[in-house]
């Protein structure tokens, strides 16, 4: 029994300690979130668990690229994301403190080829870029479903966040469809 003891302990005492390892590279570069809300992989592949996500104009350290994806540095470790969806430094600060909306995904068009008027909406957009609510504020068309479908379209839209000194702000866009 003693004997099992002493080996219970040297073995205990032999083992290697529950370590975390940092990754101690440097980044090859620093580039910023171009897109609204951006998902961090845990491996290059959008069928891979997504470990974080980090926000519009945020900075992120690029430690290698592999086809499409880069690799980046997280408070957990590492992940991947889409280079496409990063940005250069000039680019995130003409975002940063540019107040002008800007669609990340535009609405998508309400064709009626026998429609004649004009369609004015208005959008509530939150901090993170969604459409909250929708206002019909004039349509000359004369068709109510129109004037639905496009508030519809609108609100399955999403926009870039306002950053204005680093802050997100909400705000107002003025939306308008002439046929």
């Amino acid at each position: 029994m003693r004997l099992a003891a002493v080996f219970l302990i040297l073995l205990v005492g032999c083992s290697k300690p529950d370590v975390e390892t940092t990754d101690t590279r440097e980044p090859i570069a620093i580039r910023y979130v171009g897109v609204a809300d951006l998902p961090v992989h845990s491996q290059p592949g959008d069928i891979t668990p997504v470990i974080t996500h980090y926000k519009h104009g945020e900075s992120i350290s690029v430690l290698s690229h592999k086809g499409d994806w880069a690799e980046v540095r997280t408070a957990m470790g590492n992940g991947w994301v889409h280079q496409k969806d990063l940005v250069g430094a000039e680019e995130a600060a003409s975002s940063k403190e540019n107040p002008n909306p800007r669609f990340e995904h535009a609405p998508s068009p309400v064709t009626a080829p026998s429609a004649h008027g004009t369609i004015y909406i208005q959008a509530d957009v939150n901090t993170d870029g969604d459409i909250t609510n929708t206002t019909l504020i004039d349509n000359t068309t004369g068709s109510p479903d129109l004037a639905e479908k496009n508030m519809a379209a609108l609100k399955r839209a999403k926009f870039y966040p306002i950053l204005i000194h680093g802050e997100r702000k909400p705000f107002q866009y003025f939306y308008r469809v002439d046929y």
